[in-house]
């Protein structure tokens, strides 16, 4: 039996293998770094002698001769905590690291609740000294980062879930404004003559201004407006308001699936049914949405899509930083009352 610590203790080196597979070191690490085609039954030898030998390469040196670690991090940027509750960014995680792995990266992943511009900058110079080749940034909307700065750090980075990057850069998004044009031409095409809106946005904010116009357009009340938090309690507020109402709107258009499972439980609690006497239609199309009952209708993000996007501006940047926008897709289920 070998020992994992190689001849006398030492530790196995890429000769050890080479020599128990019977073929040059050259084609050790051609077979494990992917550098040229290996045939397979010598591929197959060669990881044969790998796991029999515990052979484990020097990451640090191929780092060295490479100018790559192979890692990415993820970081997320809060004011508070209310960013980890979302099951949408979750999602996001997770899509980053199935991009990440499926191109040969690991991924680190960090946050910076409550900790503002200072922490983050701490945060990313931190990835810059481990020599991370790109950082994922996620921003809450009250995160105001500066492009300039950023970049001064010396490593790759990208912001998702954003309109557009502030002063430039590369960011990802999806699209806003179609999306909830989709939802509220959804709603309207069904009859609904008074639609409320339910989030805390400004006026400018896409969703809010697709809102406001579609119902223009269509000759349909826009009202009530509920500026809630953006949590589950805020949209059960936003409910419980409602149903306080003499004359409540007939459905309303939530910012978040995660604000909506809010509203649909204010309204259960409050004995309002869904859809029959208020329809629900939200934005994100997160995992939960589906399992929320009655079933949310939602306009589902391109999670998938736009985190191998993001990758992949990291590992090849493009010459000109740009904003990439995604187009979306309403997922019709049972809270809007009205079927496809």
């Amino acid at each position: 039996m070998v020992r994992q610590g190689g001849r006398g203790g030492r530790s196995v080196t890429r000769r050890d293998v080479a020599e128990r597979a019977g073929v040059s070191a050259a084609v050790v690490s051609y077979t494990l770094n992917g550098g040229a085609p290996v045939a397979p039954e010598t591929a197959q030898r060669v990881l044969k002698a790998v796991a029999e030998l515990g052979y484990r390469p020097n990451q640090a040196a191929r780092a060295l001769r490479s100018g790559s670690t192979r890692t990415l991090a993820f970081l997320t940027v809060d004011a508070d905590d209310a960013i980890f509750t979302n099951p949408i960014f979750a999602e996001y995680v997770h899509a980053v690291q199935r991009a990440a792995a499926s191109r040969g990266y690991a991924l680190y992943t960090a946050s910076t609740p409550g900790g503002g511009r200072a922490r983050t900058m701490q945060e990313l110079r931190e990835f810059a000294s481990r020599q991370v080749d790109g950082v994922v940034l996620l921003a809450s909307s009250e995160q105001q980062l500066d492009p300039a700065e950023l970049d001064a750090v010396g490593v790759p980075w990208v912001l998702v879930n954003t309109e557009e990057a502030p002063g430039g850069g590369n960011s990802i998004g999806a699209d806003l404004f179609g999306g909830a044009t989709v939802a509220m031409g959804h709603l309207v095409e069904h009859g609904y003559s008074s639609i409320g809106f339910v989030g805390d946005a400004p006026r400018s904010e896409p969703r809010r201004r697709a809102w406001r116009e579609v119902c223009a357009e269509h000759g349909v009340e826009a009202s009530p407006l509920f500026d809630v938090d953006f949590t589950r309690e805020g949209g059960r507020q936003a409910a419980l308001e409602l149903a306080d109402l003499s004359s409540p709107p007939r459905a309303v258009f939530v910012v978040s699936d995660r604000t909506a499972l809010g509203v649909l439980r204010g309204l259960h609690e409050c004995g309002v049914r869904v859809p029959e006497d208020v329809a629900v239609i939200s934005f994100d199309g997160s995992w939960e949405s589906a399992y929320a009952w009655p079933g949310l209708t939602s306009v589902r993000q391109p999670i998938e899509e736009m985190a191998a996007a993001a990758v992949d501006r990291l590992i090849s940047p493009p010459e000109e930083a740009s904003h990439q926008v995604f187009p979306v897709e309403l997922i019709v289920r049972e809270s809007c009352g009205a079927h496809a």
